[in-house]
């Protein structure tokens, strides 16, 4: 109850409203797998159909055609913080818009503004990094086609090797974790694969206090899957 709470919290917080049972068009659907909750707002032939407002595990304020996501509006993801802002079509992220990565995501204050293809940055757009670095250029399904900056160059060695530290299956890895402004505390475990630029890590300390990871409540024996950087090989003493 608490979750789901502080999950209605959140979306309030970006500007969506928790609805009446009475207010909300039941039988109206929104296609969005992440808005099932629910809707209220413009509905054509059961469908969501104009401008709406729809909440599930994630909340959209915006334009809906026959269900989906099309036209301007605003998508949040209260788990992460990130939000997009900027065009739809066809529910997915196509034209213009914004996206920003929010505190509890693995990008973190990072920000892309600029074109978007199928829910891809395509076309010329700007990526801003919190330390201030920033790459404005083409793009092409998702990926940079245009001269990276040498900060750029100096992260993907740093990540290369955070990778190949962390990233042997059986590593003992630790990852420091802040509670509140000043308190910090530790969530320890065993990396039991490396995939696609992540690592799955079996949790063998949870740490003193509640913790949340990738998206999902830290507890021992739990695995979760993060990215590499967050994470540094245990050194060995004490428990290790």
């Amino acid at each position: 109850m608490i979750h789901m709470t502080r999950h209605w919290l959140a979306l309030a917080a970006a500007g969506f409203t928790a609805f009446a049972a009475s207010e909300v068009l039941a039988d109206c659907r929104v296609l969005d797998p992440e808005l099932q909750g629910s809707y209220r707002g413009g509905c054509r032939d059961g469908l969501a159909d104009g401008v709406g407002k729809a909440i599930g595990t994630a909340g959209y304020n915006g334009a809906f055609r026959a269900g989906r996501k099309h036209g301007k509006g605003v998508k949040t993801w209260p788990s992460s913080g990130d939000r997009y802002e900027g065009e739809f079509s066809n529910d997915r992220k196509s034209g213009t818009g914004t996206y920003t990565w929010g505190p509890r995501s693995a990008w973190a204050g990072e920000k892309y503004t600029g074109g978007w293809r199928d829910d891809r940055r395509d076309g010329y757009g700007v990526y801003e990094w919190p330390g201030g670095d920033r790459y404005a250029g083409p793009w092409e399904n998702g990926v940079i086609t245009g001269q990276p900056t040498r900060k750029m160059f100096a992260r993907a060695r740093a990540q290369s090797e955070i990778a190949a530290a962390v990233g042997t299956p059986g590593t003992k890895v630790c990852r420091e974790m802040t509670v509140g402004i000043a308190t910090r505390d530790w969530v320890r475990g065993t990396v039991v694969a490396a995939e696609a630029g992540r690592i799955a890590v079996r949790i063998d300390d949870a740490g003193r206090f509640a913790h949340t990871i990738a998206s999902r409540v830290v507890g021992q024996g739990n695995i979760v899957r993060d990215a590499p950087r967050f994470w540094t090989p245990c050194i060995k003493g004490g428990d290790w």
